[in-house]
């Protein structure tokens, strides 16, 4: 995922703070001394002001500015909103601002968890790394009266010779002398900012050709413990960054780097991602994480966001990078898969908690991502099958080169498909991007006629603008018709002289609907993310009941009604924690099928007679469970997983069957 703070920011800043005119961004010349080991910073700003040209600094208020000068006479800032503002009027003569500041901060958390690090923006410094986001105002930030502004800088960082630095913007210095290393960074295009990163890394480098000629340098900041990493993950980043140069056109910056984060972060900025070390030990993460964040370098990254209006780049990304490489490397087995699992997740929901794309900001909660990032892929998933793969990746093509380096949004998007198609998608856009909830199209009924069937497809209010994929299946031949459904129904003809027809309405889960009950196999996370879940931890254990406690938190977006053991399933989802023991009594007290695996904790999805989806956890004791609790969120998709030692042993999920409706013409 792209670095989220700028959408927090400007949103929390804009609505604490008035603000000024509209003016360009100044260049920043920013020096910093970095003292991991004392958990401090000391910053020094050099701002030219031209003429006639104001200026709007804001920073965080936990700092400490301890001097602040224009043209060499003394300043004040103001404090509002938790930040401190420094507004300068425009002059008929250019200036000099100076500052200096300090930071002090805490190290990283070693017991974060990916959840915590969505929304921390404070700063973090310490011998095992040192992260301070752009958007927690760690310097002076240009504002105008929409937000932060794009602005370029130089910034100079002074820090012990055991340690690494890195930062958006081409490296023209890394020296080392007199136990000291000195990096400089040159950002000389428009950026979103300078996210400020060190550790105790071992670099490694390659360089590759990029599409247009230029020598562009791959490289890895890893820690120690996982420098052996390197080399895979240099041979994937040259093989995903070629794949996408002959998509999209060339790669925007002149450098790639992989960090490794001492919490279990998942970002990227421009030129770079940082990643957990322990993600980063994960075999799949340089085939799934890592083409996502080179992505990220065209969308949110290349072309930024618009500062109001959706984050639209999580789900391009998703669509082009995680869904290309599934429908590269598996097929349509494996891609028809990803989107059964996209729509287990949106089905989910409930209705209040089907946020619109245009609201959705960044990742917080597993139900964010499900909006962001998984209905958004299939809304370009549906984009493309209507316009097709030519007019669309022209689209793509044409909003890069349009807004590359400038913030760009949904309209953006909406006019290069339009222009790339030559069709008006105006309905298409506010249905799908402004409004909130999923289609639910469903076949009404066939009816026999003379001349075949005649089929009835309807859908509820709101009526998306739907291109239906109806499948038919005439003594075992396949085809498809593609229904067009725009209002509240339509009918389509089937031919057929006699026998029987079987129809299936989007087999192949192409549509950004809701799935129909029993249509396909439950998973964990069709429980974990509907907000009506409910929650029985089994007595008899009380450290057992604790560690059920402490899972659940890291692993709900919010806290579940607690429901008695002796309350029979329902259509409500529920999950149900305990011994293996109590689990197989409480199994067959509700005369449920029964456990089937085993380990040292197992955790499964059932569906209710009465049609709730349970997800079940069954664990050797507590000190199993505990060991879990960090692994089992991220197994959400699964239908099945076992774990020993806190780590997935073996996982699945059972097979979704085609749905098919007989109907006889005689």
């Amino acid at each position: 995922m792209r670095m989220p703070g700028w959408h927090v920011l400007a949103v929390a800043l804009c609505a604490a703070l008035p603000g000024l005119a509209a003016f360009a961004a100044p260049q920043l010349d920013l020096t910093v001394r970095l003292e991991p080991a004392q958990g401090s910073l000391g910053g020094h700003a050099l701002i030219a002001l031209p003429a006639h040209e104001a200026i709007d600094l804001r920073i965080d208020a936990r700092h400490r500015v301890t001097s602040m000068q224009l043209d060499g006479g003394a300043l004040r800032a103001s404090t509002e909103g938790g930040l401190q503002r420094i507004r300068i009027a425009a002059a008929k003569q250019p200036r000099q601002l100076e500052l200096r500041w300090a930071i002090r901060a805490d190290a990283p958390d070693a017991g974060a968890t990916h959840r915590d690090t969505l929304t921390a923006f404070a700063p973090q410094i310490g011998e095992a790394g040192s992260f301070l986001p752009a958007g927690g105002a760690w310097y002076p930030l240009p504002f105008d009266d929409t937000g932060p502004l794009l602005h370029r800088y130089r910034l100079t960082v002074d820090l012990p010779a055991a340690q690494r630095a890195l930062a958006p913007g081409d490296r023209q210095v890394d020296t080392v002398r007199d136990g000291r290393r000195t990096v400089r960074f040159d950002m000389d295009q428009d950026s979103e900012g300078a996210d400020l990163m060190a550790g105790p890394w071992i670099e490694a480098e390659r360089n590759v050709r990029s599409i247009d000629g230029r020598t562009l340098t791959l490289a890895t900041l890893f820690h120690p413990d996982i420098a052996d990493q390197a080399e895979g993950y240099l041979d994937a980043a040259a093989s995903h960054l070629a794949r996408i140069e002959q998509t999209l056109g060339a790669y925007p910056y002149s450098r790639f780097t992989i960090a490794s984060s001492p919490t279990p972060t998942g970002f990227g900025m421009a030129g770079l991602t940082y990643l957990g070390i322990d993600v980063l030990r994960l075999p799949f993460i340089r085939h799934t994480s890592l083409p996502h964040e080179i992505l990220h370098n065209w969308w949110g990254n290349g072309v930024y966001l618009a500062l109001a209006g959706g984050n639209w780049s999580e789900g391009l990304t998703t669509f082009m990078a995680d869904y290309a490489l599934r429908e590269a490397s598996q097929g349509e087995d494996g891609a028809r898969a990803m989107r059964l699992d996209w729509l287990r997740g949106l089905s989910a929901l409930s209705p209040a908690a089907q946020g619109s794309l245009a609201r959705f900001g960044g990742r917080t909660h597993d139900a964010s991502q499900a909006i962001g990032y998984h209905k958004a892929a299939l809304v370009f998933l549906m984009l493309r099958d209507t316009l097709g793969a030519t007019a669309f990746d022209n689209a793509l093509r044409d909003f890069w080169q349009t807004h590359r380096h400038r913030r760009a949004g949904w309209p953006d998007l909406r006019a290069a498909f339009e222009r790339a198609s030559g069709r008006d998608l105006g309905r298409h856009f506010a249905l799908w991007v402004d409004g909130s909830g999923l289609a639910a199209p469903s076949i009404a009924n066939a009816v026999a006629g003379s001349d075949g069937l005649t089929v009835t497809l309807q859908q509820p209010a709101p009526h998306y603008p739907l291109a239906v994929p109806l499948h038919v299946r005439i003594s075992g031949e396949t085809r498809v018709e593609q229904v067009a459904l725009q209002g509240a129904q339509t009918q389509v003809s089937v031919p057929l002289a006699a026998g029987c027809a079987e129809l299936a309405l989007d087999p192949d889960f192409r549509l950004a609907r809701r799935l129909a009950p029993g249509e396909a196999p439950p998973v964990l996370r069709e429980a974990t993310l509907d907000d009506a879940l409910g929650l029985t931890v089994l007595p008899g254990d009380e450290r057992l009941a604790a560690a059920a406690r402490t899972l659940t938190a890291q692993w709900l977006d919010r806290a579940p009604t607690d429901i008695d053991a002796a309350q029979p399933p329902g259509r409500a989802s529920r999950m149900v924690i305990g011994s293996f023991a109590g689990i197989d009594t409480w199994l067959a007290r509700h005369r449920l099928r029964a456990r089937d695996r085993d380990g040292e904790v197992v955790a499964w999805a059932l569906r209710a007679p009465a049609g709730g989806t349970l997800a079940l956890v069954a664990a050797r004791d507590a000190d199993a469970l505990a060991k879990a609790t960090r692994a089992l969120p991220h197994y959400g998709q699964q239908g099945w997983v076992t774990l020993a030692g806190g780590r997935a042993a073996t996982r699945g999920q059972w097979p979704a069957a085609t749905v098919w409706t007989k109907t006889c013409v005689r």
